[in-house]
């Protein structure tokens, strides 16, 4: 239930990263498998659509936050204005740890790939 709780905070930019980062994480496991340079290339090229779409999907948050706090009564007079603003930067940045972790098990299966690569190319 946390998982899903921390999906909704990221907004629905989060199932696009999900879905980019799993299938970075797919070509990653199969660079490490069967190592080759063109597919380290893919993997290169859907790590940029899984960071880029991870960007877009933080600054979508926090223009959301930006625009919605000062825009609504309730948030707008709320006493503690700061900390709603701070929860809300809070929840903008799920995006950028999904993202990030995704990434980092892409990377560490490409290190994987690369080793295994070296060795094959090795005299």
């Amino acid at each position: 239930m946390r998982f899903l709780h921390f999906m909704t905070e990221g907004g629905w930019g989060m199932w696009f990263i999900l879905a980019f980062g799993l299938i970075t994480v797919a070509a990653a496991a199969g660079f490490a498998r069967r190592p080759s340079p063109g597919a380290e290339q893919a993997v290169r090229s859907l790590s940029r659509a899984t960071t880029f779409s991870m960007l877009s999907t933080v600054c979508l948050d926090l223009a959301a936050v930006g625009s919605r706090i000062p825009n609504e009564p309730a948030f707008a007079s709320h006493p503690q204005i700061h900390f709603v603003v701070m929860e809300g930067i809070a929840e903008s940045l799920a995006p950028a740890i999904l993202g990030s972790t995704l990434l980092c098990f892409v990377w560490l299966l490409v290190a994987v790939g690369q080793r295994r690569l070296a060795r094959e190319l090795a005299p």
